[in-house]
């Protein structure tokens, strides 16, 4: 709090006025989401996946 009443009086605002802008800018942030992550694969048949996969793999993961 100590912090936010600071922040008001180095910006010549009102505290309530600070406040709320925090809360609006904190309540923007949480809607941005990340995209979900696939479920893993699971490997029957005792495939060894080759460095060619695993690169592969990673590469897509960063898209």
């Amino acid at each position: 709090m100590r912090e936010v009443k600071i922040r008001a009086v180095h910006e010549h605002k009102k505290l309530k006025d600070t406040i709320a802008e925090l809360l609006r800018k904190g309540i923007a942030a949480g809607k941005t989401r990340r995209p979900k992550t696939p479920k893993p694969v699971k490997l029957r048949g005792g495939f060894v996946p080759s460095t060619e996969d695993i690169e592969a793999a990673i590469n897509w993961g960063r898209d």
